[in-house]
């Protein structure tokens, strides 16, 4: 008997280890220090940093993205346009599948129906519109459109928020008139502010871009034009190179004077309401002085000139039937651009330089510094019946901006 409670007391001992052992790794795994307590706190660290940094990161790199210029110019310009542009294209898409879907379902009222089919055509053409210019441009990824921009003008946007991103822009006119905007980085922002300011606010960008996204495909900011700015758009092929023929191109018109005031009516042009009512008295005895008055002329593009009309005939004449036998352009009034407005050789208004002109019509008969700066050159044919004559004044920077033209003698040669 006693060996059996001997046996059960071993027993009963050996069982109490057991359970206590049992216990103690039930502690060990609850207490701060134990395994599985460790592993929840490295999940619940790596939880928290996914919720709070990977925004962060995530926006930071969005950021990087959108500003550095390996991104922002070029085909990963245009990759960043597809992700906006497809991304909310995407969306519109799926909001117009959902709509159809709640469209078709029985239990919809008439006014449902009516509301979802509505919604459903603005998010088809929300996407058109915006997938649209992605398709468009596809075919001048190869060969994307090219321009000379002037009166640059360097703006940004401040993004919102902490962590919104600043947008900045390069504005310009280019040859033609056409005005652009392109989205580019703070480097090239900074790096064009730097030149603009460092060369007197004047400065070309030359630009290749794709047009309907207005995607920026290359930059180039120049102090000077090249040869090749010129040569995107040729002159007429009605425009003489010879600045003795004492024509000019105005738009798409090239007028030679003298030239009756009425070939200007005939094109848009009107005389101004302060001019129109004027008259112009014969010339009736010989070797009389012309009449002639300086009108304006104004068309459809609010563009104005200023021309000098003569009475060449010995009767009184309304203003409309007068010769113009002078015409004066300045450009600092902006009211052409370029193209619009080209001297014999296809010189440009407010593009061609100082050093083009003396290149084209070699060395001028006078020359001379502007009373307010700048600097004018004088071309004139040696007649003292005819004094005909160039007088082109530059700015600072050496570049054309006031033209003054005249081919008309003031009296009557008999």
């Amino acid at each position: 008997m006693r060996g059996t409670g001997a046996f059960e007391t071993l027993i009963f001992i050996k069982a109490r280890e057991k359970m206590n052992n049992i216990n103690e790794n039930r502690t060990d795994e609850r207490t701060p220090g134990g395994e599985k307590n460790k592993a929840e706190l490295k999940w619940f660290i790596l939880f928290l940093a996914v919720i709070f940094f990977l925004p962060i990161t995530i926006l930071a790199v969005m950021e990087w993205f959108t500003s550095a210029d390996a991104f922002a110019i070029g085909i990963t310009g245009f990759m960043q346009a597809v992700i906006v542009h497809g991304g909310l294209g995407l969306v519109a898409v799926i909001i117009a599948l959902v709509l159809f879907v709640l469209l078709i379902r029985p239990d919809a009222t008439f006014l449902q129906k009516v509301g979802r089919t509505a919604g459903i055509l603005l998010c088809v053409a929300a996407a058109f519109f915006l997938v649209r210019p992605l398709v468009l441009d596809i075919p001048y990824l190869k060969r994307p459109e090219a321009a000379y921009l002037e009166r640059l003008e360097f703006e940004y946007s401040r993004g919102i928020g902490d962590y919104g991103s600043d947008d900045y822009y390069l504005r310009g006119v280019d040859m033609t008139g056409e005005r652009h905007s392109f989205e580019i980085s703070e480097k090239r922002y900074e790096e064009g502010r730097a030149l603009w300011g460092g060369n007197d606010y004047n400065l070309f960008a030359k630009v290749t871009y794709l047009p309907h996204t207005s995607t920026l495909m290359s930059l180039e900011f120049m102090t000077e034009l090249d040869a090749s700015g010129a040569e995107l758009y040729p002159p007429s092929p009605e425009l003489p190179n010879d600045w003795e023929s004492f024509s000019i191109q105005i738009n798409d018109t090239v007028y030679t004077l003298p030239v009756p005031l009425a070939a200007f009516l005939d094109d848009g042009w009107v005389i101004s309401e302060e001019d129109a009512g004027l008259s112009l008295a014969g010339a009736e005895g010989p070797y009389a002085s012309y009449e002639w008055e300086w009108v304006s002329l104004i068309n459809d593009h609010e563009q104005d000139i200023s021309v000098c009309v003569f009475n060449t005939t010995e009767s009184t004449i309304p203003v409309a039937e007068s010769t113009v036998g002078g015409i004066h352009v300045i450009y600092g009034n902006y009211d052409f651009s370029g193209t619009e407005l080209r001297l014999p050789g296809g010189l440009m208004l407010g593009w061609s330089t100082r050093e083009d002109v003396l290149k084209l019509y070699g060395q001028p008969n006078d020359s001379f510094e502007a009373t307010y700066g700048g600097y004018s050159l004088k071309y004139e044919i040696d007649d003292p019946l005819d004094p005909a004559s160039w007088k082109l004044g530059f700015d600072d920077s050496g570049i054309l901006d006031d033209v003054m033209v005249h081919h008309q003698a003031y009296f009557r040669s008999d």
